[in-house]
């Protein structure tokens, strides 16, 4: 009995302090990377408040309030479809990192959060976020970030100064279109993908032998799509589901070896999709970017091929069948 009691208390404090953690202020502090006082400050304040309000709100189980926030338009949408399918917290209340400068805009990485599927008995499951700042240290858009270890790698491939710009960039737009499932927005997503996008689906599917002699096999058939017919299917699916939840894991990002392509990138990361219906998948995803226009960034090809070949998951698709830059050529 005692020790029951022992228990008890050990579970009702750690309950006590998972709410108390949600329910304090987050302080972020800006420690390099940022040399104008005055705009650390602004983006230093900006970004407290912005995580205090969305701990208040997970605590209290309600709405964002963003009002006079000084967020961009696009980032008060993004937050508000964001929190309609899952609902966070900022898991620390002394937030201490980098700032990052992409072109002319600022980037704070590596929020650390808890993240909660809204109407959802599920665990919380840690994520880390990305604040993006315009030039003047307004806040443009709150994302779900890849991994730490993930971002590093891709950076760290970046030869010349003008790579490493590049990169950042393209992993900027890849972190905004992951956390655009989650938030449903289809505007985004329209606008993203250019008017003769070619969207590819494999499936994996057994071939038996006709003669009914011999070892049956697995393969994988593709299926093509335009991009009205993708954008159909995806509003579909955003209306029927409560929430989205995507995952990009081991991201790879190719130049294209098309000297006529010049600007043209192939990213290919490993996505693992969930939603509120119990469907789920795991495959790699993979996208070619156009950024020779850095003001109308556009993805000419979208493919998807499933991870595991067999329902034991024992047997991977092999490297040299996943697409890559190579594959795809498109008409200038």
């Amino acid at each position: 009995m005692r020790n029951l009691l022992r228990w008890l208390t050990v579970a009702v404090c750690f309950s006590a302090i998972v709410t108390v953690n949600a329910q304090e202020g987050v302080k972020l502090e800006i420690v390099d990377g940022l040399y104008n006082d005055a705009l650390k400050t602004k983006m230093e304040r900006s970004a407290s408040r912005l995580l205090t309000e969305i701990n208040a709100a997970y605590n209290d189980n309600r709405a964002l309030n963003l009002v006079n926030m000084g967020l961009s338009d696009g980032a008060v949408s993004g937050l508000a479809a964001l929190w309609e399918n899952v609902h966070f917290y900022c898991d620390d209340s002394e937030v201490v990192q980098s700032c990052l400068t992409v072109g002319n805009t600022y980037q704070v990485r590596q929020i650390p959060l808890m993240i909660k599927p809204q109407g959802e008995s599920l665990d919380d499951e840690y994520q880390e976020a990305v604040i993006n700042f315009d030039a003047t240290g307004k806040i443009t858009r709150f994302n779900f970030t890849l991994s730490t270890n993930v971002y590093q790698n891709v950076m760290k491939k970046g030869k010349t100064v003008t790579e490493v710009s590049r990169r950042q960039q393209i992993l900027s737009y890849v972190e905004q279109f992951r956390t655009a499932y989650n938030e449903k927005d289809i505007v985004f997503l329209e606008n993203i993908f250019s008017e003769d996008a070619l969207i590819i689906t494999g499936t994996v599917t057994k071939v038996r032998k006709t003669d009914g002699v011999g070892i049956s096999y697995n393969k994988v058939t593709y299926k093509k799509q335009n991009k009205q017919q993708y954008i159909a299917n995806l509003k579909r699916s955003f209306a029927s589901n409560k929430w989205i939840n995507v995952l990009f894991e081991d991201v790879k990002v190719v130049k294209h070896p098309n000297p006529m392509m010049e600007g043209f990138y192939g990213v290919t990361v490993r996505q693992k999709y969930s939603n509120s219906r119990g469907y789920s998948d795991d495959g790699y995803l993979f996208l070619l970017w156009d950024f020779r226009d850095k003001d109308n960034v556009q993805i000419h090809v979208r493919t998807w091929q499933p991870y595991w070949m067999d329902d034991n998951k024992t047997q991977p698709i092999a490297k040299e069948d996943v697409f890559t830059p190579g594959d795809f050529v498109i008409d200038l």
